[in-house]
């Protein structure tokens, strides 16, 4: 118990104080000093070095050091649930940061001249949204990227991999089978017709959307095929991880039937 416990202090100590990496100090005070020029008062180096290093140094914190000492596993809880934070808030800064970019281009269209051309443009610009609806389709799943990679900082206990993709779909929303981030394809990394299984679905106006009940008959269907030729999860190590980390964030997060829907369809194929 004794050296598990110093191992989880020292790992504590690598991740929430390391050291300050000499060498890229040493290149970026070699960059200042060149900056300065031959003759230079040496107030004014110290000031622009200064300057230069104060928001990156700080004072060595006793109070981290006491806690990384006596209180190893309460940090570690502590740093697991500041890493989701973490990750959560990049995730929200990287949407808030690219929708008004989105937002502010504008597009100058041509003026219509002709019934003809109208028909056509219509059916251009249908086919363009088909393909960026097919197109995007990414080389590894949200799911399996987020509830398979094990940081290290989240290695520090040995808590499953849990990730936030389905977190939405745990509070009872619903995504599109495609058209980029937050779909069916986003998640499964597959195309529409290997997701044909998703059912039922919910229609608003004219698009159609798939709560938690679609993302499950996709699941099952997929976790059906076993073996190297599987579409999704092949390999039994990061199946069994994958879905182990899901069933364990459910029960985090989800509602309470949803939830239980999750545990019934997965925690079969974890026996």
């Amino acid at each position: 118990m004794e050296e598990d416990q110093d191992a989880i202090q020292q790992k504590l100590q690598r991740f929430l104080a390391p050291p300050i990496a000499t060498t890229q100090l040493a290149y970026e005070i070699a960059t200042l000093l060149k900056s300065f020029g031959r003759k230079v008062d040496p107030r004014l180096v110290a000031q622009r070095l200064a300057e230069h290093f104060a928001s990156r140094l700080t004072y060595k914190s006793e109070a981290l050091q006491d806690l990384i000492k006596y209180r190893p596993i309460e940090l570690t809880n502590v740093a697991h649930q500041a890493a989701n934070l973490a990750h959560q808030a990049a995730w929200e800064d990287i949407k808030t940061k690219a929708l008004p970019i989105i937002a502010a281009q504008k597009k100058v269209r041509r003026k219509i001249k002709a019934q003809g051309e109208r028909r056509l443009r219509t059916k251009q610009a249908k086919n363009r949204y088909e393909h960026l609806e097919r197109s995007y389709i990414p080389k590894l799943g949200a799911i399996e990227r987020e509830f398979s990679a094990r940081s290290a900082l989240l290695s520090l206990y040995p808590w499953p991999v849990t990730g936030f993709c389905l977190d939405e779909i745990f509070h009872g929303g619903r995504y599109p089978m495609s058209g980029g981030v937050d779909s069916l394809q986003w998640l499964f990394g597959l195309t529409r017709k290997k997701l044909s299984m998703a059912k039922p679905p919910i229609w608003e106006g004219r698009r159609c959307f798939y709560d938690y009940r679609g993302v499950l008959a996709c699941m099952e269907a997929l976790l059906k095929q076993a073996g190297s030729d599987a579409y999704w999860l092949p390999d039994p190590a990061r199946r069994k991880t994958v879905l182990t980390g899901i069933v364990f964030r459910a029960r985090q997060v989800a509602k309470p039937r949803i939830r239980k829907a999750f545990e019934r369809k997965l925690l079969p194929y974890l026996t």
